[in-house]
Formats: structure tokens, sequence, C-alpha cells
């Protein structure tokens, strides 16, 4: 993948479920190559850089730190009191829990009256 030429060492992934390379990541998650190397250095998105210097991952730690950067954004915007429509509307649209975020929410408030 990537940069590969002709009579260079090659690597071989076998697993389907590897992402071997920025170019691959980034088209996985549907971002820029600039993006997507933003997001590793300086984000934690999860990838190794190899001693060959290949951005190495799995398609399974991808989806887990996106999923868990939707909740993080939904709870920091329920904690900011969202309309409970909007705040319903965007937990169908990221597949989480809307019970998590009024726990949340409950929890905030509960810190804020007892300060």
């Amino acid at each position: 993948m990537g940069n590969w030429k002709k009579g260079e060492r090659h690597r071989v992934n076998k697993n389907p479920n590897m992402l071997e390379g920025i170019a691959s990541i980034a088209e996985f998650i549907g971002r820029s190559y600039n993006t997507t190397y933003k997001w590793i250095t300086e984000f934690g998105l999860p990838a190794t850089k190899t001693p060959e210097g290949i951005w190495l991952t799995h398609k399974g730690l991808v989806l887990q730190w996106i999923y868990a950067g939707h909740q993080s954004e939904l709870k920091a915007k329920a904690a900011y009191s969202l309309e409970p429509d909007q705040i319903e509307a965007l937990c169908e649209r990221w597949g989480i829990d809307a019970r998590e975020v009024w726990n949340l929410r409950d929890e905030l408030d509960a810190k804020e009256a007892s300060s």
C-alpha cells in the first residue's frame, strides 16, 4: 500500500481489519490525508508507527475512538443545555443511549446545586 515501488520490500497484510498507511486510514474514515495525520498525531487517533515509518491500526480501534469522541461531544452539548429534542436526535444519529446523556446531565446539575 501507499508508496510501494517495484523492487522495494513489500509488507503483505493478511488481516482485512488492519489499515496500513495514512492513506488507507483516511479512506476508511472518510477524511483527507492531512486531517487523518493530524488526528493521529494531535488528537490520539489510535495508530502505531512501524520501524519502517508506516502508520498501522485496526478498524475496530478507529471505530471505538470515533464513537467515544461522539459520546464526549454529545455529553458536552448536554452539559451546555441543548434542547431535549436536539439531544435525542443526536443520540439517534450517533447510536448512543440517550439515558447516558440524561444521567450525565442530572449528575452535572447535582454537582452545580451542591456547589
